[in-house]
């Protein structure tokens, strides 16, 4: 019979937390077949030794508003998490401030897009990095060659490059050099692999340009109307296959960094007698376009699994390996899963469901569908769009938003193991049959062949937007005059 929490006699029962969040990791970047994705032995060890759920979707296709839901377990329209400007607030749960308020040390070195500043204090005791970045490395500014003049694209960069990144995992080692006297929980926000596409060596050789996977052809006709003003605003016609190769390359480059670094956390685990009394978790908070659909980087209201399928791998300390995992899951069930893990009762209702019923061997078939949502009506887009200088390469993007009517328009994705389904009433519906079609680039939603499956996954998104539109807290209000 499978172990539960506690059968087992090494299972502590509040295990430290390590939450290591690389940044615009794909999925198929680190679960695709050898030889055609990211070299990656840490992260590959780490599955031997736990679990992974390859098919991890983001609620979200940008940073700020999927931290938010996984923090707290609620989908964007809840909590109201669409927009970079606004982030989870003080009166509002999430699980670093459950975690502390349960006796945690928590700590997080790196980036935020999470936590309103007011909430910052509620959630962390300790958040100012120990190390300071010194050298971000040397490399040539390939905006000065009319291809990569909005292609993201950097390319090699020259060492030393003791750049953020490095000081938030120097800060790391450093906090697990020390002695401690109660559980923590270790947040580490990375950058990487966010654009621009530029690393040092040996990962910027590490991967054989002419072995990566082909990129995705571009087929405007099939998309919604931001595929194409990307792709012609930005230039990015200009890009050859060799071309778009060399990003992924460098892309892949950036991820086998970033597993690098989750090698050293782990090995100081081990040298500390760290390593059997903690749970470690690897996951990122949405995807990249890579050359993908002739785009790179990311859009705000975009669903491509390249978007928002991401990786999502633990080691559970107590529990046996258990592998790979391939129903469908949500990043806000990893708010279900921390809780369970760390034996604290939310404090908080939310959507997420635990994994540590697969984690501990039982059946899992996931769920029956995931979702995702994102844009901005049109009165938004003025107030909430990140402030933007005009040397900024997201310029152009900013202009995009605040210049082309319904680019950036609100709709919604449900998506089952066969089909995705995109609704949005200020563009145009998309229905992919991944079964047939796992690129996504026939939109069959006017395909009367598919009208009836078109129908059944409305119908379920609409159900979702109904069952998930708000929250009854926990505590009940007095209707008493007091």
């Amino acid at each position: 019979m499978p172990a539960r929490r506690g059968e087992l006699a090494n299972m502590p029962t509040h295990p430290n937390l390590i939450l290591f969040m690389p940044e615009t990791v794909r999925a198929d970047a680190v679960f695709g077949p050898e030889g055609k994705c990211a070299f990656t032995p840490h992260l590959d060890a780490l599955i031997t030794e736990g679990g992974a759920f390859p098919y991890t979707f983001s609620q979200s296709p940008f940073c700020a508003p999927s931290r938010c839901c996984l923090a707290t377990g609620q989908y964007p329209h809840t909590g109201g998490y669409r927009a970079f400007s606004h982030l989870v607030q003080p009166h509002e749960w999430n699980a670093f401030r459950e975690l502390r308020e349960a006796g945690y040390y928590t700590v997080a070195f790196g980036k935020n897009d999470m936590l309103a500043q007011g909430a910052v204090p509620l959630s962390f005791d300790e958040v100012d990095l120990r190390v300071k970045p010194e050298d971000y490395g040397q490399y040539t500014d390939r905006r000065q060659e009319p291809k990569h003049r909005y292609s993201f694209y950097q390319g090699k960069r020259e060492g030393p490059c003791h750049d953020t990144d490095w000081a938030c995992i120097e800060s790391a080692l450093q906090f697990l050099d020390e002695t401690h006297d109660r559980p923590f929980c270790l947040f580490l926000p990375l950058a990487f692999a966010h654009p621009t596409y530029v690393v040092e060596e040996p990962y910027y050789s590490l991967h054989d340009r002419a072995s990566l996977p082909p990129p995705l052809p571009y087929r405007p006709e099939d998309k919604r109307r931001y595929v194409c003003h990307l792709h012609e605003s930005h230039g990015l016609g200009e890009l050859m296959e060799d071309d778009l190769r060399e990003i992924r390359a460098v892309y892949y480059g950036m991820i086998s960094r970033v597993d690098a670094q989750l090698g050293q956390i782990v090995s100081r685990l081990r040298e500390r007698g760290l390593y059997e009394n903690t749970a470690l978790f690897y996951f990122s908070d949405h995807g990249d376009y890579t050359g993908d659909y002739g785009l790179t980087e990311k859009w705000n209201a975009a669903f491509e699994d390249a978007m928002l399928r991401v990786p999502l791998a633990c080691r559970i300390p107590g529990f046996p390996a258990t592998g790979v995992h391939n129903g469908l899951v949500e990043i806000i069930d990893l708010y279900a899963t921390i809780m369970d893990v760390a034996g604290i009762q939310p404090r908080h209702p939310h959507f997420g469901c635990s994994l540590m019923p697969a984690l501990r061997g039982e059946e899992f078939t996931g769920r029956d569908a995931v979702f995702a949502e994102a844009g901005l009506r049109e009165d938004e887009n003025g107030r909430h769009l990140p402030p933007i200088p005009d040397d900024s390469i997201y310029a152009l993007r900013r202009d995009l938003v605040l210049n082309v009517p319904g680019i950036n328009t609100r709709a919604a994705m449900a998506r089952t193991e066969r089909y995705k389904y995109v609704y949005c009433p200020g563009d145009r519906d998309e229905l992919y049959d991944l079964r047939t079609d796992p690129g996504e680039l026939m939109n069959r939603a006017d395909d009367p062949a598919l009208s009836a499956v078109r129908v059944v996954m409305k119908e379920r998104l609409l159900r979702w937007l109904l069952e998930t539109s708000d929250l009854l807290p926990y505590e009940s209000d007095s209707r008493g005059w007091r």
